[in-house]
C-alpha cells in the first residue's frame, strides 16, 4: 500500500465482485487504481485523509483563527511567526553577475554565471554534512570561487529548518522543489536565507474546525495587537508543525474510493490512470471537502 492509500485491496475487491482471486495480474490494477483513486479524493477534497505529519507555511489573515489545510488535528509539534534573516551569502567573484543561492530538501545549491559559464555547488553543502547554520556558514566559505557566507547570530541552529516541504514532511525527502531560491547573490548583494524562529506560546487547537485559535493575551508580546487575540497580517509569516488525519478511515470515505475504483477498473485500467469522480461518488464526499469560505490560511 502507498501512504496516503485510503483502502486495501481486499476493500476495493468488496466492490470488484467480477475480478480474478488474489495473487492474479488483477492486483496490480487494483493497487495502481487506489493509490491513483485516493489522491483523486484528495484532490477534489483540498486535504489528506491518512495520518500523517506536515510543516506548512500558513499567511495570516487578521483573524482569531488560522484554519490548517489538513485535520482532524491529532497533535502541534510547534507554530513559530516572523520570519527572520538568518545566513548571508554572496559571490564577490569578477565577471560574475549571476548568482544564486537554493534551499532544496537536502541542502543548499549554489550557482554561479562566470564569463559566461555556468557552475552549479551542493558538494559538502548537505544538512547532514552541515547540522547548524553556523557548520553551513563554514562549508558555503570553504567552497572559494568567490562565495562567502555570513552569519548573523543564529549560529546552533538547525540548517535543516532552512528547508519547509509546505506539505507533508514524508514526501519531503523525494521533493526537488526548492524552499528558498533562486535567491540573487552576486556582488554587491546577498542572499537571505530566512528562518522562523519565535515560538508562539498563546494558541490552542479548535477541534472542530481544524484550526488554532489565538487564545491567550500577551504571552507574545512581538506580535501586533496581541490583546486582540488575532493571526497578524502577513505573506507565509507563519510556520505550523503538526499531525493529522483519521486514524481509521470512515466507512463512507472507504466506500467511495472502492466505488471510484471499481468503476475505472471496468473501463479498463491504464498504467497511469486519470482519475474523475462521476456525482454519484461525489456525494459521499461532500461533507469532507475544504471550502473556499473556510479556506485554510494562506
Amino acid at each position: 500500500m502507498a501512504a496516503i492509500d485510503l483502502i486495501t485491496n481486499a476493500r476495493a475487491r468488496i466492490a470488484l465482485p467480477s475480478a480474478q482471486g488474489a495473487g492474479t495480474s488483477d492486483d496490480t490494477a487494483i493497487n495502481t487504481l487506489i493509490t491513483a483513486c485516493s489522491r483523486a479524493i484528495m484532490r477534489y477534497c483540498k486535504r489528506a485523509f491518512v495520518v500523517d505529519t506536515f510543516d506548512e507555511l500558513y499567511n495570516g489573515r487578521g483573524e482569531r483563527q488560522l484554519l490548517l489545510r489538513n485535520f482532524p488535528i491529532q497533535s502541534v509539534q510547534s507554530v513559530r511567526y516572523r520570519p527572520v534573516t538568518v545566513l548571508k551569502i554572496t559571490n564577490n567573484l569578477a565577471n560574475t553577475p549571476q548568482a544564486r543561492v537554493e534551499v532544496l530538501y537536502n541542502g543548499l545549491r549554489l550557482t554561479s554565471v562566470t564569463s559566461g559559464v555556468k557552475t552549479q555547488v551542493t558538494t559538502g553543502l548537505t544538512w547532514a554534512a552541515c547540522p547548524t547554520i553556523v557548520s553551513l556558514q563554514s562549508a558555503v566559505n570553504a567552497v572559494g570561487s568567490g562565495w562567502s557566507a555570513a552569519g548573523v547570530g543564529y549560529d546552533q541552529w538547525p540548517s535543516a529548518d532552512l528547508y519547509c516541504p509546505n506539505g507533508s514532511t514524508s514526501d519531503a525527502n523525494t521533493s526537488q522543489a526548492a524552499g528558498q531560491g533562486a535567491l540573487q547573490g552576486a556582488a554587491g548583494s546577498y542572499a537571505e536565507l530566512k528562518m522562523h524562529t519565535y515560538e508562539l506560546q498563546g494558541w490552542q487547537i479548535n477541534e472542530r474546525q481544524g484550526g488554532l485559535l489565538r487564545a491567550i493575551p500577551y504571552t507574545d508580546p512581538e506580535l501586533l495587537h496581541p490583546e486582540d487575540l488575532i493571526w497578524p497580517i502577513g505573506v507565509n509569516n507563519f510556520r505550523v508543525q503538526y499531525t493529522a488525519g483519521f486514524p481509521t478511515i470512515p466507512e463512507d470515505l472507504q466506500e467511495a474510493c472502492a466505488q471510484l475504483v471499481a468503476t475505472h477498473f471496468r473501463m479498463g485500467a491504464r498504467e497511469t490512470p486519470n482519475v474523475t469522480i462521476p456525482p454519484i461518488i461525489a456525494q459521499y464526499l461532500a461533507g469532507y471537502r475544504s471550502h473556499p469560505l473556510l479556506s485554510p490560511g494562506g
